[in-house]
Order: structure tokens, then C-alpha cells, then sequence
């Protein structure tokens, strides 16, 4: 239930210019965070393990292999990027991690719809519901839906550091990771493999 409507933290500040600036923000975040980690990092752990997983596996298995070892270790990496932020804890760290390799299952090649997953999620928890997003707290939101004294839901919402720190987190994730496996196939992830993840 929404406890407010288009709030701002600041009471004089105009929500419809805090949401432009923050869009612009996320934007950002999303276009840094998954070519740097579902692209750059993904691609290039994959290709660095591929050549020393072949000694010990036939071609198809060491490209298998290499796409899970990289999944590994980016999502690792996207869970400690936001080791230090406000509110961060073992299960959020965890959480996190579920989330990144959620994410790994766009082809790297084409991140236009881990970018949209990723902005989706991040406007739509912070600012159409209100939520903090990885512990940091949105300048301004369409809802108000946590109660600002009654924790009584936060494992489900996640309290201050947001929905990531949330029981329901991990069940959207995987929830996400189907509904992309059911509409392309896990052949889209392994597409990355064979000769295209040996260039």
C-alpha cells in the first residue's frame, strides 16, 4: 500500500527534474556496469580460460567451462562493487551475486537487454516504488510503499539497503533467468562459445 505520492527527500526539490536527472543517472550506472562486466570482463575471462580448459576437456565442455568460470567471476566482482555501500550485508552481497549471474545470461555480444533489465530494475524499485537500490536512496519516487517506522516486512522489501537485500530478490532473479532461457534458449548463452569464444 503506498504510504505517499511523488516524494522527494528534499521537500522543496521538484520531483518530474529528479527523476529526469536520475534516469540520466541510471543510464549511466547500467551502460557502465554491464558493458564493463557482462561484456568486456565476461568476454575476456572466457577467451583466458577457454585455452586451459582444453587440456583437460573436449571443445564443447571447456567452452561450457570457461562461460560458467566467467559467470564466476563476474558476478564475484558485481557483488564486491558493492561491498562498502550503505546497508550492505553477507546476503545482500549474495543476492547480488544471483543477480549478476542472472545478468550473465544475455549474450555479451549484445547487451541491450541486460542494459534494460538492469535500468528497469533500478527505476522501477527506486523510483516508481521508493526503494533504496544496492543501499543507495532515490532523490525522489512516483509511491512511497515501505513504511518509514514499521519493519515488520523488511526481509521481504530489504530494509535500507534496498530489494536486493530481500528475500524476494534472489526468486526475481531466477524468475528472470527462466523467462530468458524459456524464450531463447540456453543456445543463446552457449552461442558465445565454440569458434566465436576462440576469436
Amino acid at each position: 500500500m503506498a504510504q505517499g505520492y511523488f516524494e522527494t527527500v528534499e521537500p522543496k526539490e521538484n520531483s518530474i527534474i529528479n527523476f529526469a536527472w536520475d534516469v540520466l543517472f541510471h543510464i549511466g550506472v547500467r551502460i557502465n556496469e554491464e558493458t564493463m562486466l557482462r561484456g568486456w570482463m565476461f568476454t575476456l575471462c572466457a577467451r583466458g580460460i577457454r585455452p586451459t580448459a582444453l587440456h583437460c576437456f573436449d571443445e564443447s565442455i571447456a567452452d561450457t567451462f570457461a562461460i560458467a568460470m566467467s559467470i564466476l567471476l563476474q558476478s564475484t566482482f558485481f557483488a564486491m562493487m558493492h561491498y562498502h555501500s550503505p546497508g550492505s550485508t553477507s546476503i545482500s552481497l549474495i543476492n547480488l551475486f544471483i543477480g549478476g549471474a542472472a545478468a550473465s545470461f544475455n549474450n555479451p555480444r549484445k547487451l541491450g537487454l541486460g542494459m534494460g533489465w538492469h535500468f528497469g530494475w533500478n527505476i522501477a524499485m527506486g523510483h516508481v516504488h521508493g526503494m533504496s537500490t544496492s543501499g543507495i536512496p532515490m532523490s525522489c519516487a512516483v509511491f512511497n510503499v515501505i513504511p518509514r517506522r514499521a519493519k515488520s516486512f523488511e526481509k521481504l522489501h530489504g530494509g535500507t539497503f534496498g530489494p536486493e537485500h530481500g528475500v524476494l530478490a534472489p526468486l526475481s532473479y531466477v524468475l528472470g533467468m527462466c523467462m530468458v532461457t524459456s524464450v531463447y534458449g540456453l543456445n543463446r548463452l552457449m552461442d558465445f562459445g565454440g569458434s566465436k569464444l576462440s576469436q
